[in-house]
This record gives structure tokens, sequence and C-alpha cells, in this order.
């Protein structure tokens, strides 16, 4: 059933007769006959009688004019949100770890924004387990972050960004700079990223593979812009997996500690959807492609 026929036969109810009508369409008399002997036909439906001279809408007429106006004004909400849908921003959902979000985030936004000049880049954290999780339902595009151990997913497909050098870090002066081993700062307080267990807490690890007592937490923040700022103030000691992490207003303020022991390591890798949304998937293999392309130090 055509659409402008229910508006044409609207349009003759409304103003009285079909050369009116057509000159509210702005079409021929013809057409608008036309149109009304098609219906007729098509819904085997008596749409107009006969009164004298006049052809006059009936009861059931009436009743398909008032539906078809129904659905014009549907089909009108329709197109309009179909519009606003396609003038909406895209957006691109990432999630990043603390250290991804510095080395990385630039990256990130250079290659969508190429790509959706007005869209929309949302970057949120968590851990490794919670962001992974998030990935696999569709509700992150992409993820960098530490590579959990025994991790398995399917429908995820991963590229390995760098391997972490983590190095201990304290205030310029600090008392405890001469150490060499763990042992010697046993005591010392730290400062962390991440929750028990996650790479932004490797100093627990580390200390449970020399037999030491469990390290004293005092500090956990959400990322090492601040984690370096408080450190900088402060007896705390804290671990940086990334040299680059350090940024240069930093480096005068917070000296490494030259270990003879090595810390954990562990790789830090971007993961994406085998089949990404699709409002993304273009914009996505971008990101991804610019990704791939930088060297293991970032």
């Amino acid at each position: 059933m055509n659409v402008n026929a229910l508006k044409y036969l609207r349009l003759v109810i409304e103003h009285h007769g079909f050369a009116e009508a057509a000159r509210a369409a702005q079409v021929s008399q013809p057409a608008i006959t036309q149109a009304m002997r098609t219906l007729e036909r098509e819904l085997d439906l008596v749409l107009f009688e006969k009164q004298g001279r006049q052809k006059v809408p009936t009861n059931a007429a009436r009743a398909l004019a008032q539906g078809g106006g129904r659905l014009e004004a549907l089909l009108t909400d329709v197109r309009r949100a179909q519009v606003d849908g396609l003038r909406a921003p895209q957006a691109l959902e990432a999630g990043l770890a603390p250290a991804a979000a510095l080395l990385y985030g630039p990256v990130i936004e250079q290659a969508w924004r190429a790509m959706a000049p007005e869209g929309l880049l949302r970057i949120t954290g968590g851990s490794a387990p919670e962001m992974l999780h998030a990935l696999s339902h569709g509700a992150l595009d992409l993820v960098i972050a530490p590579l959990p151990r025994r991790y398995q997913a399917t429908g995820v497909q991963r590229h390995l960004l760098h391997t972490s050098t983590p190095t201990v870090f304290a205030r310029r002066g600090h008392p405890l700079l001469a150490a060499r081993t763990l042992g010697d700062i046993a005591s010392a307080g730290w400062a962390v990223t991440g929750a028990s267990g996650t790479a932004g807490n490797v100093i627990e690890e580390a200390y449970r593979v020399r037999g030491l007592a469990a390290p004293r937490i005092l500090l956990q923040c959400a990322d090492y812009r601040t984690l370096l700022s408080l450190v900088a103030r402060s007896d705390l000691l804290c671990i940086v997996p990334h040299p680059l992490l350090v940024i240069a207003e930093m480096q005068d303020r917070v000296r490494p500690l030259h270990l003879s022991e090595h810390l954990p390591h562990y790789e830090v890798c971007l993961f994406w959807a085998e089949s990404p949304r699709a409002v993304a998937a273009a914009a996505l293999e971008a990101v991804v492609s610019e990704l791939k392309l930088l060297r293991p130090d970032v």
C-alpha cells in the first residue's frame, strides 16, 4: 500500500473534494482519483459514496484516513530519529590501565580523530580482568592492560605492545636511595596504583617471591602522575613500570633505586573484539593499526 495514497485520502477528507486535495498536495486531480481507486481495490473497501454530484467519504474512509495520519506521524518520527542518529557523534569506548592511558592515550586520540573528527572518545579505567570482561560483552571496543595470568578468551584478539620494566622510585634525598635489595627496603611504606594481585601492585608479588613479609601499602591512587607527585613529597616508595611515565617535571624530584634483584615483569597488550560494533569498526581498525606500528619502547 502506498503511504502517499493515505496522505491523499486524508487531504480529500480535510479539503472536502478531489480538486482541493490535488491543490494541497501539488499534484494533478487524476493522480488523486487514481490513488483512491487503487486504495479501494487493494483494501476491498468502498471509500466514497455518491451523494448527488459529490463523492462523500464513507466511515471506512474516515477511519483509514485517521490511521494513515498516525502512520505519517510515526514515519516522520522514525526518519527524524534516523537523521539525528546519523548526525550524532560516533563513540569509541576504550578501557586503559593507568600506565596505558598515559603511554597510549594520545596515539588512540589522534588515530580516532582522523577517522571521526566529531566523534567521542571515552576512556575508562579498571583492573585488567574487569575491562576484559567488559570487552568480551561488547561494552568496550578496545582494552590496553597487562595480560592477566592464565587469561583465556574467545572472540578477542590481542597484540603485545611492550613488556614492563618495573623500577622502584623514591623522593630525592630519601634515606633508602642507596638500597640494593628488597630486604633493605622491607620496612618501607608503599604507594601503588592497583589493588592486591594486579600489575599496579607488583611489590606484593616481589616480596612474596623473596619470602618477605607483606609490604605496607599506605597509599593507593588511580594514576602514575598523582602517584609520583605524592611520592616526591613523602617517604613512600613506588614502582613505575615504564620510564616514559616519569614525566619531565618529576625527573628532578624522584630518583630510581638501583636494586640488584629483578622485579616481576608483565606483558602489556592491546585487546580488541574480533567482531567489533559496526558503528566503530572502521575507526577501531585504524586505531589498532596505529598502535601496532609503535616501537616496544613507545
